[in-house]
C-alpha cells in the first residue's frame, strides 16, 4: 500500500511551519501566494512560484528549507518523486533538522517502494519531533510492507497511544492482525476505525474479511452490505459477499455477485473461478467450464482453477481434458493429493489402471488419510484381478471410514473372487445395513 503524503500537503499549513522561522521575503507577493499554495492554485502554479523564489537569492537558512519542502511536496503530488526528493534533499541540508522535511522524503521513498529508505528517514522525522503520529505511522506501514509485523505493530501502537482519533492508524494496525491471524485484535481495531470513520467503506469491508476468516459468514456479509451501501462500485465487496454467500450454499445469490463484481472489475480473474466454482456445485458444468476458461486467460498461474476445472471436465466424461488440466494444477502446486487422485480417477475411467495407481499412490504418500482414494486405488486393483491387494486398500478404506458402505461391499466381491464365502457374506450384508441399495 502506498504511503499517505499526510504531512506533505501544499498550501499554507507547511509554509506556516516556516514563518516561526523568520518572515519569507519575495521579489513579488504574487510569487509568495503561489509557492503558499493560495487559492487552490494549480500544482504547476506553486512550483513557478516557488522555483523563482528559489532564484530570487534573498532566502537562506530554514526559509529557503521551507520553500524546498514546498516545492518538492508539488513535485510528490504530481508523481515526479525524483525531482521531491532531490528537493527534500536540499531541504534537509538547509535545515537538518526538519522533520517535515524527512518525513515526506519517507513518504517519497515509500511511494517507490524503497522501504528501507523510507525507514531511516521516519527514524530522522522522530529523532526531531518524537510525538509525531503520523511519522509512526507510516513507518509501520514501511514495517509492514517490509514484512515486520511485530514491528510494524509497535509503530501503530505509538500512533494510536498519541492520536487515539487516527482511523487510518487503527485501520492499518488491524490489517497487520488479519494478516497474522489475530482476528479478534483485528476485528476490535476495524470497530474503532470504523467508529472513528463511519463512511470509509473498506473499514467496513475489511472488517467483514476478518469475520469471514473467523467463519462468521452472516456476519461478514453485514458488512459487505454496509460497505456496498457506501461504495456500490466496491468490486472486492460483491466478490467477498458471494464468496460468503457461497459458503452458506446460497448459490444463486452468490453467483449475482460474482456477476456484479466482474461488471466493476472485468479482469478480476478470481471472480471468474469462483462464479465457476459455484456454477459446479448446482452441476452447470458447461457454465463452470466457461467461467474456468475465463479465469485462466486472464490468470494462467491458479492451481486451483486448474484443478476445478479438470472436476468440471471429470463430470462430463471429458477425461483426456480433464487430465491435462489436472496436469497443469499438479505442475503449479506438486503436492496437492487430490489433483494426483482425480487424475487417477480419469486415467482409470479411461482404462489405464497402471497410471492411475501411480497417481494414487502419490495422492497417499500425501495424505495418507483418505478414505476415498484408498476406496479407489483398491478398485484399480480389483480391476487389474490384484484381489490380495485391492482388500488391503479396502482394509485401510474401512478403518478410515468404518461406515463407508461401497469399501465393505466391494471387499466383500474380493473376498469372494478369493473363496472367501463368509468373509464376502458377511461384508456385503454389513453394506447391505449401511446402504439397503447398495449392489442392485
Amino acid at each position: 500500500m502506498r504511503l499517505r503524503t499526510c504531512a506533505a500537503a501544499v498550501g499554507a499549513a507547511v509554509i506556516a511551519a516556516a514563518h516561526s522561522y523568520g518572515s519569507l521575503r519575495a521579489q513579488t507577493q504574487q510569487q509568495v501566494d503561489a509557492c503558499e499554495g493560495k487559492g487552490n492554485l494549480p500544482l504547476d502554479t506553486v512550483i513557478s512560484g516557488c522555483t523563482a523564489l528559489i532564484q530570487s537569492g534573498n532566502y537562506r537558512g530554514r526559509d529557503l528549507s521551507t520553500v524546498f519542502v514546498t516545492r518538492a511536496t508539488a513535485y510528490q503530488r504530481e508523481g515526479q518523486l525524483e525531482r521531491a526528493i532531490q528537493d527534500y534533499d536540499e531541504a534537509i541540508r538547509l535545515d537538518p533538522s526538519s522533520a517535515t522535511a524527512y518525513y515526506n522524503r519517507g513518504v517519497a521513498y515509500g511511494t517507490k517502494g524503497d522501504w528501507d529508505r523510507a525507514i531511516e528517514d521516519y527514524n530522522q522525522a522522530l529523532r526531531h519531533h518524537p510525538n509525531d503520529a503520523a511519522a509512526f505511522r507510516s513507518r509501520g506501514l514501511a514495517y509492514q510492507e517490509k514484512k515486520q509485523p511485530d514491528r510494524a505493530i509497535q509503530d501503530f501502537d505509538q500512533a494510536v497511544r498519541l492520536d487515539p482519533n487516527d482511523a487510518t492508524a487503527f485501520a492499518y494496525r488491524a490489517g497487520v492482525y488479519l494478516r497474522t491471524d489475530a482476528l479478534d485484535h483485528a476485528i476490535s481495531d476495524y470497530d474503532q476505525a470504523v467508529r472513528l470513520g463511519p463512511d470509509n467503506a473498506m473499514n467496513v469491508y475489511s472488517r467483514g474479511v476478518a469475520y469471514s476468516s473467523k467463519g462468521q459468514w452472516s456476519r461478514a456479509i453485514e458488512d459487505y452490505n454496509e460497505a456496498i451501501k457506501l461504495n456500490p462500485k466496491l468490486a472486492a465487496a460483491f466478490y467477498s459477499r458471494g464468496f460468503a454467500l457461497q459458503k452458506l450454499d446460497q448459490l444463486d445469490r452468490a453467483i449475482q455477485d460474482f456477476e456484479q463484481a466482474i461488471r466493476l472489475d472485468p479482469d478480476n480473474a478470481s471472480a471468474f473461478a469462483l462464479r465457476g466454482s459455484a456454477h459446479l456445485s448446482k452441476g452447470e458444468l458447461d457454465r463452470a467450464i466457461e467461467d474456468f476458461d475465463r479465469a485462466i486467460k486472464i490468470d494462467a498461474h491458479d492451481a486451483t482453477t486448474f484443478y476445478n476445472r479438470g472436476v468440471a471436465y471429470s463430470r462430463n466424461k471429458q477425461w483426456d481434458s480433464a487430465i491435462q488440466d489436472f496436469d497443469q494444477a499438479i505442475r503449479l502446486q506438486p503436492n496437492d493429493a487430490s489433483a494426483f487422485a482425480y487424475r487417477g480417477a480419469a486415467y482409470q475411467r479411461k482404462g489405464e489402471l497402471d497410471r492411475a495407481i501411480q497417481d494414487y499412490d502419490r495422492a497417499l504418500e500425501i495424505d495418507p488419510n483418505d478414505a476415498t482414494t484408498f476406496y479407489n486405488r483398491g478398485a484399480a486393483n480389483a480391476g487389474r484381478r490384484q484381489w490380495d491387494q485391492a482388500i488391503q486398500d479396502y482394509d485401510r478404506a474401512i478403518k478410515l471410514e468404518p461406515k463407508f458402505a461401497r469399501a465393505l461391499y466391494s471387499r466383500g466381491v474380493a473376498k469372494e473372487q478369493l473363496g472367501d464365502r463368509a468373509g464376502a457374506e458377511a461384508d456385503i450384508a454389513a453394506a447391505g445395513q449401511i446402504d439397503p441399495d447398495i449392489g442392485k
